[in-house]
């Protein structure tokens, strides 16, 4: 299978670093248009998306995610399902008994008063 040259384009150093500053900092610009963009131009987007959340992640040490996962699309791809998987797992229903259960030394909980 042959490399995506936007995926690795957008997954580079370079473009993370510029994608980064063009975050934080308004007045630096990716394209010359601001509008309208192209397919690929938001092709582009999506890809330097989808690289800063994996190295966010990388960074955080999440698990089954190295570098070597990151170079591999189709690695990048079951990892995406892993985590879609198991971020879904993980959230708990929101009731007022896992609230109370939860609630640390200091915390506030507001109550209804009964009539």
């Amino acid at each position: 299978m042959r490399a995506n040259p936007l995926q690795s384009l957008a997954r580079s150093n370079v473009a993370q670093t510029v994608y980064r500053h063009v975050k934080e900092i308004g007045s630096i610009r990716l394209f010359n248009n601001d509008t309208d963009l192209s397919h690929l131009q938001i092709l582009y987007l999506y890809y330097l998306s989808l690289y800063e959340s994996l190295y966010t992640d990388l960074s955080m040490q999440e698990e089954y995610l190295t570098q070597e996962v990151i170079d591999d699309e189709i690695r990048v791809e079951a990892y995406l399902l892993y985590r879609k998987v198991n971020r879904k797992n993980k959230q708990k229903p929101n009731n007022k008994k896992s609230i109370i259960d939860n609630a640390g030394e200091g915390s506030l909980i507001f109550r209804r008063k009964s009539k």
